[in-house]
């Protein structure tokens, strides 16, 4: 993987780090059918785009580590691929980014739990 794959691998895991805390708040409130505003999961450090979704939706493509919701037409095709599209949304699929994604997440919980 070469650098700019790997900042683009840190930026999903960023906007998954925050959607899991959205995720976290909005589950006080239970998980009825509500849909919530996540943030799209996409490698663009300067998106602000946000994905509606329940939590069961948002539950099903966090099921998969290597998946992420983004909004149509902000997947990058030579490190993610489509896997499911949604009405308002789409989960993509990490191909060797996915490794690194992994890894800078089980990190960064690491060092939130160390501290």
């Amino acid at each position: 993987m070469d650098e700019r794959e790997q900042r683009l691998a840190q930026n999903e895991a960023l906007f998954r780090e925050v959607n899991e805390k959205v995720e976290a708040i909005a589950a006080v409130h239970g998980t009825d059918d509500h849909v919530y505003e996540f943030y799209c999961e996409c490698s663009n450090a300067d998106c602000s785009l946000q994905v509606p979704a329940t939590i069961a939706h948002y539950e099903a493509v966090r099921a998969h580590p290597t998946r992420f919701l983004v909004t149509p037409e902000h997947s990058l095709p030579e490190i993610e691929t489509v896997v499911e599209k949604v009405v308002a949304d789409e989960a993509a699929s990490e191909d060797e980014a996915a490794q690194a994604i992994e890894d800078i997440a089980r990190k960064t919980m690491e060092a939130n739990t160390e501290g």
